[in-house]
This record gives structure tokens, sequence and C-alpha cells, in this order.
């Protein structure tokens, strides 16, 4: 138990980049050291001996922590959800046309005018990060090192900017 808790600020970090909220962070951290701990009393942590002993228990915490955070995060109450009678008459808001709205809508047509003007190897590695892929899959689609590929999202977005 005591190696557990000698852990508590590695817990808190992996809590809060999971994205809890800061007013449950604190409950989400005793909720992994209670699960942690209990099992423990189970006898369901069963470290692998050839495997340095901190590391053997940092990886079993690590996915405690990574389902007890991703129940937390999609329970309806931290989602903010509120139950309505008739989900059907529910009306979005309209859109306001503030000053965020009409600057993003400004950098939108900025990118969409300068994209085209982009080399075409950077327009297709902005084109895949922006769908959502990592940097690892970018370097492997276009065949390159991972650095390269850094590199040359660096030198794109630069050349965006401008």
């Amino acid at each position: 138990m005591e190696r557990i808790i000698a852990e508590r600020r590695w817990i808190r970090a992996l809590v809060t980049a999971g994205g809890v909220p800061p007013r449950d962070r604190e409950d989400m951290v005793q909720s992994v050291i209670m699960a942690a701990w209990m099992a423990v009393e189970e006898g369901r942590y069963r470290p692998d001996a050839s495997v340095d002993p901190r590391r053997a228990l940092l990886g079993w915490l690590h996915g405690i922590i990574w389902r007890k955070v991703g129940h937390h995060c999609n329970r309806a109450c931290v989602r903010r959800e509120l139950p309505v009678a008739d989900p059907w008459s529910a009306q979005p808001e309209p859109p306001r046309d503030d000053e965020f709205v009409v600057e993003a809508r400004e950098r939108l047509l900025a990118v969409r005018l300068a994209l085209p003007r982009l080399p075409q190897p950077d327009q297709e590695i902005l084109a895949l990060r922006a769908v959502g892929h990592g940097i690892r899959d970018i370097a492997r689609a276009l065949g390159i090192p991972s650095s390269t590929a850094v590199r040359q999202m660096n030198r794109a977005r630069i050349l965006l900017r401008r």
C-alpha cells in the first residue's frame, strides 16, 4: 500500500492529463488508490518478476487510471448533459456572430487562400495532420522518418503562417 501511495503525484498527473475537471481530481486520485488497494488485497496484482518492480507497478496503475478516468469522463454529470422531458423538442442555441466567430471565419478564409500556394508536400503533410493523423502515421504514409516529418510539419506551418 505504501508503494501505491508513494506514486500519488504520478497518479494525479495522469488523472489531470486524462481530462478530469479540477473539482473531481482529488476524488479520482482517491478512487484509483482504493481500486488498486482492493485489487492487491484480492490478489489481482501479480507483477512479472523479470520487470523492474516500480515499472511493473506503474504499468498496472496506468491501466487502473485509464479505466477510472474513462468511466468518469463519460458520466453524464461530468459531460454536463441536462435531461429534458422531450429530447426531440430541444432546440440548440443559434450560433452567435460575436468577435470570436468572426475572427475564426477570417482565419479559415486566410488558410483556404494560402494553402494552394504551398508546395505539394507541405499541403499533404498539413492535410494528414488536419484529419487527425499523428506524426508517426504521417511519417509511415509518406515513407519518411518521424524526425523528418516533424521538421517538414514545422516548416509547412511556418510557411502557412506567412
